[in-house]
């Protein structure tokens, strides 16, 4: 029997199904994909709760970190901050443990250790501690650069921001000694975890306040805070550590601080790199090309919606008022923070939780992972398409060009109390004098 061949129109229905089933796929394909690119993240936001809390036991102040991994306000990120905390105790790398969903490679703050700034000069830590850890030293494995004595980081000449120039071999040791020993991420800290709380004083009228750094950038420096969580605080806090926030999926930096100055790799063929021969590699080795975007580090910490400018504004780092807020943190029930642009009497205020993003999944149903200070993973979700997570602040009525510089898009709560604390104060505090 002769067998017969497909006809032209039989072989355009063959591809079409197949054409069909490719499309029904792909779909599930990317879902597939992205489930697991999630576990991932949320596995890696786990260890680092394991590592945390493994600091905290080896610390004597029961702290679960040092800090913000940030330079400017924190210290050399070696030696203060999380990030350089877990790298330090060996309990892994998280640099080698960035978000896979994440496009962004690293943080903002890397620009600094070339030689910028992201901290808009406020805020500044104690000099000590930007020449800790070999941002102090002027040798590196026995090679010191071309760079001026005291210049640090290897005796590497820094990037000048001013005429874009320079830093050649400040970029090499930024990858090489930096980014190949894990110091880096692309995840934010909460403002909870490096802050933990606000400095008070009790002023004339009896009333509680911040006691920050005078012309300080809201409550985001160590120096206007009580420093980082520490164990007792999170174990003894008004609300359950199942519901204090520590590290979540970062989002992109500003612009104008978070585009990367110059390309962090390292590669033996080059003159600049002058390590090479010392640490025995070999080839070359892209970690961050110039140019990219980089993440937000910690989140601001308390903010209010500021009415008269369609924005959200940092808590004074000097003279808020904050009764009202100590009493709804109390309560559990602080209502819309409206700060001192609000009646006189409700001085109330949120985290400002935009240093996190919903990068997972995209558009409306978007979800963040943050880890919690009890060591779970907790997936919040984005309800219109923003990217930013809400804790209740009342943005209405805005133009598309101011609802583009606020964030968030509208006032629907995404971060409920029952499921992440957002206020200001974990723990009570009395003002009143019992003592005769």
């Amino acid at each position: 029997m002769k067998k017969r061949g497909f006809t032209l129109v039989e072989m355009l229905v063959v591809i079409a199904i197949i054409g069909i089933l490719v499309a029904l796929l792909l779909p599930a394909i990317s879902k597939a994909r992205e489930a697991a690119r999630s576990a991932t993240c949320r596995n890696n936001l786990r260890q680092f709760g394991m590592a945390l809390h493994l600091f905290a036991d080896k610390d004597p102040a029961g702290r679960f970190c040092t800090g913000a991994s940030d330079f400017k306000r924190d210290g050399c990120m070696d030696t203060y901050g999380w990030v350089a905390d877990i790298v330090n105790i060996g309990a892994g790398k998280p640099g080698e443990m960035l978000c896979p969903t994440n496009p962004l490679l690293g943080s903002e703050k890397l620009n600094e250790l070339l030689g910028g700034d992201s901290s808009d000069a406020k805020d500044g830590v104690e000099p000590s501690r930007l020449i800790s850890g070999i941002c102090g030293k002027d040798e590196w494995r026995g090679v010191s650069g071309g760079g001026a004595p005291g210049d640090g980081f290897g005796r590497t000449a820094p990037w000048n921001p001013a005429t874009d120039s320079g830093g050649a071999q400040r970029r090499i040791f930024v990858a090489r000694y930096f980014l190949d020993g894990g110091y880096n991420t692309n995840y934010a800290a909460s403002w909870f975890l490096a802050r933990s709380g606000p400095k008070v004083q009790v002023n004339a009228s009896n009333q509680v306040i911040t006691n920050g750094n005078l012309g300080g950038q809201g409550l985001k420096g160590v120096n206007s805070t009580l420093g980082p969580l520490t164990r007792r605080i999170a174990e003894t806090a008004l609300v359950p550590t199942s519901n204090i926030p520590l590290i979540g999926d970062a989002a992109p930096g500003d612009v104008d601080e978070a585009t990367l100055a110059r390309t962090l790799e390292w590669d033996d063929a080059s003159p600049d790199d002058i390590w090479a021969t010392a640490l025995g590699a070999k080839g070359k080795k892209l970690w961050i090309p110039k140019g990219a975007l980089l993440t937000e580090a910690m989140n601001d910490g308390p903010a209010y919606w500021k009415a008269s400018t369609k924005s959200v504004s940092l808590i004074a780092a000097q003279g808020a008022i904050l009764d009202e807020q100590l009493a709804c943190d109390a309560r559990q029930g602080c209502g819309k923070p409206l700060g001192p642009d609000g009646t006189g009497v409700n001085r109330t205020y949120l985290q400002d939780t935009r240093d996190w993003f919903t990068v997972h999944g995209g558009g409306p149903g978007g979800s963040c992972n943050v880890l919690m200070a009890d060591g779970s993973v907790r997936t919040f979700h984005d309800q219109q398409g923003d990217g930013f997570l809400n804790p209740g602040f009342p943005v209405e009525g805005l133009t598309p060009d101011e609802y583009a510089g606020v964030g968030y898009t509208d006032s629907k709560v995404e971060l409920t109390p029952g499921e992440m604390f957002n206020g200001v104060f974990l723990f009570r505090l009395t003002k009143g004098k019992f003592e005769p």
